[in-house]
């Protein structure tokens, strides 16, 4: 299993009232993820994450809590380390319509550290410690047909630099 995590802050999280981070700071958060497109049922009963690029993460994981609430739609998962659905994700619960707790999934997903999760039964909440901060400096453009790779800059802290969002190269802390 992975040690170092890729994570995603959003800059919106921080300026809605979460705190600056810095290399070096142990902070506690619950880990959350989201996908592009929805996961898929996996016969191999195993749990692994395998690091793609930036945040992105190749699972096979365990489908451990799937909320009944329409309202508050997610899911979690224990691909090793413990996810919950970002809340308000477009596709709702990532999962395949037949999928149920107990069962396995596999696919690709994004780690993210959000300001709120849907509301469920578990304790999420893992200890961290910041190991390196990338600032994601890509210009965005509209036009179409645009291919800039993203680009990033080691930075101390996410206020070092004002980035839409910084890829935070955590290790988790056993508690």
């Amino acid at each position: 299993m992975e040690s170092m995590w890729n994570l995603l802050l959003q800059r919106w999280v921080i300026e809605d009232g979460e705190p600056e981070l810095h290399v070096g700071d142990v902070f506690e958060w619950p880990l959350t993820f989201w996908v592009d497109e929805m996961l898929t049922r996996a016969n191999e009963r195993t749990k692994a994450a395998s690091p793609l690029a930036g945040n992105y993460y190749r699972v096979n994981a365990e489908v451990i809590y799937i909320s009944q609430d329409p309202n508050q739609a997610g899911c979690i998962l224990d691909f090793g380390m413990q996810a919950i659905s970002e809340s308000g994700g477009l596709l709702g619960v990532p999962l395949p319509s037949e999928c149920k707790e107990g069962d396995y999934v596999t696919g690709e997903i994004r780690l993210n550290l959000a300001l709120c999760t849907v509301v469920h039964p578990l304790d999420l909440t893992r200890k961290w410690r910041l190991e390196g901060i990338s600032a994601d400096l890509t210009h965005y453009r509209s036009k179409p047909g645009d291919i800039s790779g993203p680009c990033y800059r080691e930075v101390s802290g996410t206020d070092a630099v004002r980035a839409e969002s910084y890829v935070l190269h955590c290790t988790a802390i056993e508690s």
